[in-house]
């Protein structure tokens, strides 16, 4: 394709996609796509963009990937085989440790 090129690519919550496509909504009107994917955002959504931009440097912070910590954010497991799904492409294995130290963070936010 011609023009067009990567130029960066970050990992993203929902909040903050949902942040992004309201304030381009304020600016004029959304593409078809966008306004599908803006509507999802409204109905499952679940926490405010301050609390998932917390919990994921909180996940962050204790040694957890960007990408697995968005999908935590993004997802809220509430036990061990919920957050087993997030990690399970992972090469690295949940000792129980680390998984309740994990699903703590995330009942916080809750």
């Amino acid at each position: 394709m011609l023009g067009k090129k990567k130029l960066d690519e970050k990992s993203l919550t929902l909040p903050e996609v949902k942040k992004i496509l309201e304030d381009r909504k304020e600016k004029g009107e959304l593409l078809y796509e966008q306004g599908i994917a803006l509507d999802h955002l409204m109905k499952f959504c679940k926490l405010d963009l301050k609390s998932a931009q917390k919990l994921k440097e909180e996940l962050s912070g204790i040694g957890i990937s960007s990408e697995i910590a968005v999908k935590i954010t993004d997802i809220l497991p509430e036990d061990k085989y919920d957050l087993g799904v997030i990690y399970a492409k992972e090469r690295h294995i949940l000792n129980d440790e680390e998984t309740e130290k994990i699903l703590e963070i995330v009942k916080k936010y809750k």
